[in-house]
């Protein structure tokens, strides 16, 4: 075998060990049930194509939601292959290759059936097998996107880096080649814009601390506001245009420090629960290195991309690993001049930068008591509130949640009512929670109260009006 296989095979199943054992360290993998941010990109009533339709189709599979998860967290190991496979073999590309294979937040993303690890691995597969091939380049890039709409930004920034535009021009063309089938079966089906479809709500969320600080749930209800995210966004950033800038400079360096932020869900404290934090200081390395070695190139674009939808949108764990392969493939040409100052400005990102939207401790187990309370599994919801509480976990969410599984299972009226009521007294322009509030009312007899609460309801939110309509019926 000759040297730089042996290292490169060193590496991978080292990879591979840390992923296993990460596998065990997370309670939630070897079950039955989707976990958290699973439950969006998996089901839900959105129609085929949307949200993302890459993850859709992969996730659509018959197969056990662990044997998913097992495709998702292989699937991660993907980038590394493709760095030895397609570049010239050499002990420093074998050793660039592993290192990647053992990423910590590249492997932790194909721990869930999020999108993440598949787009990342079509990237890799972009820069390496279709790096002399601008069509294939572009295709291949396009095939991310449908796993990851901000990879579309793509487009306009690599315009700056692809020369001469003829390459460029065959670029784009290869991704609107992986791109327009799609979009063009989902209009015919009926569908909006499949891979851009939280594209205007994500801008929205980017434009304020209040947003991105507010975790989803009936708290956040009360900031959506009847227009458009569109013109949310829009309206936000036209009102405030220097702080936009502001907030936008500090998602660029949350988006370089490590571990990283996270919003729907927990990601640094998950990891933080694995044996992936011990390999943390080589994300510390490749972003670093990578950076200092960019230059007028595709993968420098997408590098750029990813600063771009960070500075948009908001950065994350899981959105950075995507752009990882492009940042690893650049660190064969850093240049330590560079590399050292870059590497004193990400550790002061990490140790100093006060990112104002980290997610609230707990959350994650709040999103999954939410989950278990739809499938009808009240017990397991009810532990999960409790660990969000030892979490330190406040909010309306964690009443809200309790008193629909007290309600749903029969429980003390006045107990559950005591839950609504303090969930409303912390979000008092939720509908949902005053939809809660009448569904409990109606159920033990309080007709009249029952309506007002209804009525309330709708009149937040006029959608809840066939479904609250048994309700709204009664003559008072």
């Amino acid at each position: 075998m000759k040297r730089e296989h042996a290292i490169f095979l060193a590496f991978f199943v080292l990879g591979i060990a840390a992923r296993l054992i990460s596998l065990g360290e997370l309670e939630w993998f070897f079950g039955s049930n989707l976990h958290v941010d699973e439950i969006t990109y998996v089901t839900g009533d959105s129609p085929p194509y949307e949200r993302p339709p890459g993850t859709y189709l992969l996730a659509g599979l018959p197969l056990e939601t662990t044997v998913l998860r097992l495709i998702f967290s292989a699937i991660s190991m993907i980038p590394a292959l493709a760095l030895f496979l397609f570049r010239k073999k050499s002990r420093n590309n074998a050793i660039l290759a592993g290192v990647l294979a053992i990423e910590p937040t590249l492997a932790f993303s194909g721990l869930q059936i999020l999108p993440s690890a598949p787009a990342a691995a079509f990237l890799a597969l972009a820069l390496t097998a279709g790096r002399n091939r601008p069509l294939l380049l572009g295709w291949l890039v396009g095939c991310a996107a449908l796993f990851r709409g901000e990879v579309l930004l793509f487009l306009p920034v690599s315009i700056f880096f692809i020369h001469p535009f003829r390459k460029y021009i065959s670029t784009a063309g290869g991704v609107l080649i992986a791109v327009l089938p799609v979009l063009i079966i989902n209009l015919v089906s009926g569908g909006p814009f499949a891979l851009g479809e939280n594209g205007p709500l994500n801008l929205w969320l980017g434009s304020s601390w209040e947003l991105l600080e507010t975790p989803p749930g009936i708290e956040f209800e009360e900031l959506m506001g009847d227009s458009s995210f569109a013109d949310n966004a829009l309206h936000s950033i036209r009102d405030d245009f220097p702080g936009w800038l502001g907030r936008g400079a500090v998602k660029t360096a949350a988006f370089l420090s490590i571990p990283g932020s996270g919003r729907n869900i927990e990601a640094p404290e998950l990891l933080g629960s694995t044996v992936l934090k011990y390999l943390l200081p080589l994300t510390f390395l490749i972003i670093a290195m990578g950076i200092s070695g960019s230059g007028r190139n595709p993968g420098t674009a997408l590098i750029v991309t990813g600063l771009a939808a960070a500075f948009l949108f908001f950065p994350s764990i899981r959105h950075r690993a995507v752009f990882l392969p492009a940042v690893a493939i650049s660190v064969s040409h850093f240049r330590w001049k560079i590399a050292a100052p870059v590497a004193l400005v990400i550790l002061l990102f990490s140790v100093f930068l006060h990112y104002p939207a980290g997610v609230r401790p707990g959350l994650t187990h709040v999103q999954s008591a939410q989950n278990q309370l739809e499938s009808g599994n009240c017990e397991a919801a009810l532990v999960s509130l409790e660990k969000a509480e030892e979490e330190g976990f406040e909010g309306a969410d964690i009443h809200s949640i309790r008193g629909a599984c007290i309600a749903s299972s029969g429980g003390d009226f006045r107990i559950a009512a005591r839950e609504f009521g303090r969930a409303l007294e912390m979000a008092p322009e939720s509908p949902t929670a005053w939809k809660n509030m009448a569904a409990l009312l109606w159920n033990y007899g309080y007709r009249e109260d029952a309506v007002i609460a209804a009525e309330k309801a709708v009149s937040l939110n006029p959608a809840l009006g066939e479904e609250l309509s048994p309700i709204l019926s009664c003559q008072r």
